[in-house]
């Protein structure tokens, strides 16, 4: 405590009184504050690499997980897995279906259409054994398989032809089959040799590819169409045409025009 003057009277009295004891006067209160100071912010410690190395852990150990639950369903479901063409259509061990892959791949069959069992081929060389219909095109479904009752393939054939016989690949699917590019380029190739003895070859209409007949066995391919023409008065007329044609050379054997064999 300390003493300060009254402000009306003069006399000293005490800083902490309210009013002066001598006159009366009010003694005004000075209240005294001290500046707040603020501590500076304290920084965060670092963690360094820790985190980013928490994080690879983490995701390798999901990775793991990952793979090992992956390996324990393969091992568990194997049909899940199975990648095979002949396991997709029928029920059969997956080692069977890949003896029967590789023999179609063998006859140059590594896509299918359609794989269908057709009961009226059952039995057809020996007891047990399993008939089924293939194709690997809306063009291509005349492909036949046994399987004898052990699941392994006894024959694969095409129209007439063999592709699988006596235990090995015979032929591919390939030496009687056209893709629709060989086709188109022999359609074209046929046109314009039939073009070259025509009256009027400007005036020619072929038909479209459905029309025209193709067959093919091994490197010799026989095409068959007709054209309708003017003929030299005028005239609209059709003609039937055939080409055999060997498609390792290119080369045109036959040509036959309305019954007239062309090539000599």
């Amino acid at each position: 405590m300390s003493l300060i003057k009254c402000s009306e009277c003069g006399k000293e009295i005490s800083d902490k009184a309210t009013s002066c004891p001598n006159c009366g006067c009010p003694v005004q209160q000075t209240v005294t504050t001290e500046p707040i100071v603020q501590s500076p912010p304290q920084k965060k410690k670092g963690h360094g690499c820790l985190v980013p190395i928490v994080i690879l852990f983490l995701v390798f150990v999901a990775l793991g997980v990952a793979v090992s639950q992956g390996v324990k369903d393969m091992e568990e479901n194997p049909e899940k897995y199975d990648d095979s063409i002949t396991a997709k259509y029928i029920d059969i061990s997956s080692k069977d279906s890949k003896n029967i892959d590789n023999i179609l791949k063998e006859c140059g069959i590594e896509k299918l259409n359609t794989f269908e069992h057709d009961k009226l081929l059952d039995n057809a060389h020996s007891e047990g054994e399993t008939g089924y219909r293939l194709s690997i095109s809306d063009s291509v479904d005349n492909i036949i398989l046994y399987l004898d009752a052990n699941k392994n393939v006894y024959s694969i054939s095409y129209n007439t032809y063999d592709l699988y016989a006596g235990g090995k690949a015979v032929a591919k699917i390939q030496d009687y089959t056209f893709t629709t590019s060989e086709a188109s380029n022999l359609m074209i190739q046929c046109e314009e040799k039939v073009k070259e003895i025509l009256k009027s070859p400007s005036t020619a209409k072929f038909p479209s590819m459905l029309d025209w007949g193709f067959s093919k066995e091994k490197n010799i391919a026989k095409v068959y169409g007709y054209v309708d023409s003017q003929n030299g008065f005028g005239a609209e007329i059709r003609s039937e045409f055939w080409f055999t044609i060997d498609t390792d050379t290119n080369t045109i054997q036959s040509f036959i025009f309305d019954g007239q064999e062309l090539i000599q």
